[in-house]
């Protein structure tokens, strides 16, 4: 998401003992991903500068709606307390989601796409507590409840009931997430690394609908190189046992897999790996350059680098605030088409 002007955007008093001021940001805003099509709305920022124990929090509020009829609204904090003791992190939103499903697998067909509207609720925060100078380790909640229908035309999977999750319901996990962050900058990174593993098990045990266990880890390294610097990331995904299809790991999206549309193709395996050069320009403007790979696949085996997708594209960015909150406008090309992307925040 980028601004398209400003409402009401001005320094907040700043009591921490780098003396420097809060950023707080309220923008009307435009934005494109191949998901939502064109969207538009307003977003809300708080944005605390690093302490000197090299913390830095934030706090953002969307209201979106899209050209696809999707309406969300999130927010999505980081917080660090008690010094830094603590990092506080998550997500609640509240969606009305007309989407498209294709199927489970890495080669399902464009004509298999069967259209549905998910209706949700989901909470998903985790608590850390520091245990040594980079790492933090805490436990994770995750509640998310939904309806989902689709039109009376419709004779796919999800109106037949044949894929798990047809039928909506609620899905609850209780989890432990471990937390790795040596980056010199929470929103511009340029030297550093970043690490996280997330395991989570959802239970009829604490009111789940589903059965599954779930497996996220996302690694991240920030070295300088000539006038920029180069930053890449491995992410993978897991699910074991019987998970709701709009839970199973998704190919795709603003984040990783640029180029192609989130959900495009989704299995119980997923990974992928992306590098971007970032180049400061003049000004507050910068470009970068982009290219990345991947694959869903329905477990661990060959097949996880059988058919490996690939995207590669271009980018520009605009220094939003001092601390380094950035727009960003991206064109990236696929095997499926080219899709441009106008976001706020890095990639990762």
């Amino acid at each position: 998401m980028i601004g398209a002007g400003p409402a009401h955007a001005q320094p907040a008093k700043d009591t921490s003992r780098t003396g420097q001021s809060a950023d707080w940001l309220v923008l009307p805003y435009a934005s494109y991903a191949p998901d939502t099509k064109i969207a538009g709305g307003l977003v809300v920022g708080y944005y605390r500068p690093e302490q000197p124990n090299g913390t830095a929090s934030s706090v953002q509020a969307t209201f979106t709606g899209t050209q696809r009829r999707q309406l969300i609204a999130k927010m999505t904090p980081e917080l660090y307390l008690r010094d830094g003791l603590w990092r506080l992190q998550g997500e609640l939103q509240v969606s009305h989601y007309p989407n498209s499903y294709f199927g489970i697998g890495g080669e399902t067909p464009k004509s298999a796409e069967e259209s549905y509207t998910a209706r949700y609720v989901l909470l998903d925060g985790t608590a850390q507590r520091r245990i040594r100078s980079n790492l933090r380790v805490g436990p994770r909640v995750f509640v998310r409840a939904d309806a989902v229908r689709t039109s009376g035309e419709t004779r796919g999977d999800i109106a037949q009931g044949r894929v798990a999750g047809a039928g909506g319901g609620v899905t609850a996990g209780l989890g432990l997430s471990f937390f790795w962050d040596a980056r010199n900058s929470l929103y511009y990174p340029t030297t550093g690394t970043y690490a996280e593993v997330v395991t989570t098990l959802h239970s009829a045990a604490w009111g789940s609908d589903y059965t599954f266990g779930h497996l996220k880890t996302d690694v991240r390294t920030y070295h300088p190189l000539g006038i920029g610097v180069l930053a890449g990331q491995l992410y993978t995904e897991a699910v074991m046992g019987t998970a709701p299809f709009q839970q199973l790991p998704l190919l795709g999206g603003s984040s990783q897999m640029r180029g192609y549309r989130e959900g495009r193709f989704r299995d119980s395996v997923y990974w992928t790996a992306q590098a971007e050069y970032r180049m400061p320009l003049f000004w507050r403007f910068k470009a970068t350059v982009f290219a990345s790979v991947g694959e869903v696949v329905p477990r661990v085996g060959p097949e996880l680098v059988e058919h490996v997708e690939a995207a590669i594209g271009i980018g520009g960015r605009l220094r939003l605030t001092d601390d380094g909150v950035h727009g960003r406008l991206d064109l990236a090309w696929s095997p499926t088409g080219i899709e441009p992307y106008v976001s706020l925040g890095e990639a990762f």
